[in-house]
């Protein structure tokens, strides 16, 4: 059972709490997002409880309610929560969404005020809102800036109805005609509002976009700054310009991957290829774009390795020496990467850090390099640091066979060894061998902690939907999403791409032991074998903290439209609080949720 006291999480001063007039509140920093989680004295949840009115106020003193789609009447609107109380006791508030313009949200410190509300049966309306009931907590929203790192995260909301509210349902992500486009480009969305590209890839891309951007342009108003980039999937347009100003300096290098798959058509049995190597992909276009711009140091190659160079990292230093900083993670620089995928972006400030990725980087500039790396020191033993109480350790692939089967044997014995929580976001679980993801599976059956996951690709019997009465944990297939909701819910796009890309595990978030795996590893055996990669691990509470967040976003987000609900019956808020006995059962995961959390 998840430990339920505040002495079983460590004290941070990212998480804030309060208990006022019977109501417990915890607010939890994210990336530019806030966690609140509440509880409450037994004596509350009488029987016509009908959930929580949320109100925020902002640093300049504005003040609004948390919107809900769901409703007692089934109208298809937005409801104030004042009037369609949250019946959660839990929300993920992510400031402009709603109420904010356009990429133009207003970070600080928020005020969160929280009110229990009641529902008057025989009048059949909601009982006014008690504000002798309402307690409050206070935190920081804005970027999440640690001693050694900052952590940046992709939206994910094309299947969303904060993206159908914003930009309709026939919105082209990607335009036809040159990748390479100028962004400043107008579309319409079909409720006649205008919109760039470059203010949709902003909204869409989110804090990573950003922080990706910010860093290459700090690079090019710096003439001492050089970069040392590898890249994957590579057609996000500005992102290239940004690289192809500064080949035109001498300043960046690039390792571009080449890797071409074949595979029989199952109709006609031709052989088919694609991948990055191909005459017609944007990476190829971009090498020969580059190499006609390049001037003095500025130098781009093409690689594999046993198969993708899968690395997504920028590392920077001053005048190709004493490299100081390195942008890692999952995210492709790609419009897919940024605007479709869920994705991260992990950026070291550490000057040891940057030097090892600089490190791999030259180890493996060249053929010889490359295909012996395997062998290499750097790929065969973890390169470790620490910075006060955290703790990061990187392993850089491809290794030899056992190496690398005895990295997933580590990570599955900590996910086996959890002793309150696992929450994870993977792009995979049918990998090619290893032990992570049979651990990821069978975490779900351990009834004692709480197990929360999301994946692209899983076998069908290790779906575990949510199920009234079971301690069982969640895991969510986001392939399988209908866009088709009831009401008053409206019709959502679905994009041929992958949902879920991210390659995260958070084992016992916010506790001293806790840790996260991350970066751009598969967490695979056919992966650490084969690619270039890097996995990994920090032990630290406000990071472990952070993932978490992102992972709850994840899973709820596609749970609910896992759910295949009956798309003729509308959803409407109870008007007692059946809703909320699972919260208070012993045998239900929502119980442990409750504790976990608030």
């Amino acid at each position: 059972m998840p430990q339920a006291s505040t002495a079983a999480h460590a004290a941070h001063p990212r998480i804030n709490r309060s208990k006022q007039h019977g109501i417990s509140i915890k607010a939890y920093q994210g990336d530019h997002m806030t966690l609140v989680a509440f509880d409450m004295d037994p004596a509350l949840n009488t029987n016509d409880f009908v959930g929580f009115t949320i109100q925020y106020e902002t640093p300049s003193g504005k003040k609004f309610y948390i919107s809900n789609k769901i409703n007692f009447t089934g109208e298809d609107k937005l409801v104030d929560s004042i009037d369609a109380p949250i019946q959660k006791f839990r929300w993920l508030h992510v400031p402009g969404n709603v109420h904010q313009t356009l990429n133009n949200t207003e970070y600080g410190t928020y005020t969160y005020y929280v009110t229990p509300r009641y529902y008057d049966k025989a009048a059949g309306k909601l009982k006014i809102l008690d504000a002798s009931l309402t307690a409050s907590v206070t935190i920081p929203v804005g970027e999440f800036k640690h001693k050694l790192l900052e952590l940046a995260f992709t939206r994910s909301y094309v299947n969303s109805q904060a993206y159908k509210y914003r930009f309709g349902d026939d919105t082209k992500i990607i335009p036809g005609g040159n990748w390479l486009f100028d962004t400043s480009k107008h579309f319409t969305t079909n409720h006649g509002d205008s919109y760039t590209y470059e203010q949709l890839y902003e909204y869409l891309g989110f804090t990573a976009r950003k922080k990706i951007l910010e860093l290459l342009q700090e690079a090019l108003n710096d003439k001492s700054i050089t970069i040392e980039m590898f890249t994957y999937d590579f057609n996000e347009p500005d992102i290239a310009n940004h690289c192809l100003e500064l080949a035109k300096e001498g300043r960046i290098k690039i390792i571009s991957d080449d890797y071409i798959t074949q595979s029989k058509d199952k109709n006609t049995g031709k052989v088919k290829q694609d991948g990055h190597g191909l005459p017609d992909a944007p990476e190829t276009l971009f090498f020969d774009m580059f190499n006609k711009a390049k001037k003095g140091k500025a130098d781009i190659v093409r690689h594999h390795f046993k198969r993708y160079q899968h690395n997504k990292q920028i590392i920077f230093s001053k005048n190709w020496k004493n490299p100081y900083k390195v942008l890692t993670g999952s995210t492709n620089f790609s419009i897919t990467g940024l605007c479709v995928n869920a994705n991260h972006v992990v950026v070291f400030n550490d000057a040891q850090v940057a030097a090892r990725y600089s490190e791999v980087f030259n180890a493996v500039w060249g053929d010889a390099g490359m295909k012996g790396f395997s062998k290499n020191k750097l790929a065969t033993q973890p390169s470790t640091f620490n910075s006060g109480t955290t703790k990061l350790s990187v392993n850089y692939s491809p290794h030899e066979q056992a190496y690398a089967a005895s990295l997933l044997t580590d990570m599955s014995n900590n996910i086996k060894s959890a002793k309150q929580s696992v929450f994870f976001s993977v792009m995979q679980m049918s990998g090619s061998g290893g032990d992570v993801m049979p651990a990821l599976k069978a975490i779900q059956n351990n009834t004692k902690i709480f197990s929360y996951g999301v994946t692209d690709a899983v076998e069908k019997n290790a779906i575990r939907l949510y199920t009234p009465g079971s301690r069982t944990g969640i895991l969510v297939d986001a392939q399988a999403i209908t866009t088709l909701l009831p009401p008053p819910f409206d019709k959502e796009d679905t994009f041929k791409a992958h949902k879920i890309h991210h390659k995260f595990v958070v084992i016992d978030f916010n506790t001293p032991t806790g840790r996260v795996y991350c970066g751009s590893s598969n967490l695979a055996l056919g992966g650490e074998e084969s690619n270039a990669d890097n996995l990994i691990c920090i032990q630290d509470p406000e990071i472990t903290t952070v993932f978490a967040i992102e992972a709850l976003r994840l899973v709820d987000h596609f749970h609910f439209r896992a759910l295949k609900l009956n798309t003729n019956q509308p959803i409407l808020l109870k008007t007692d609080n059946e809703w909320a006995k699972p919260y208070f059962d012993k045998n239900d995961i929502k119980y442990l949720d409750r504790l976990l959390f608030a």
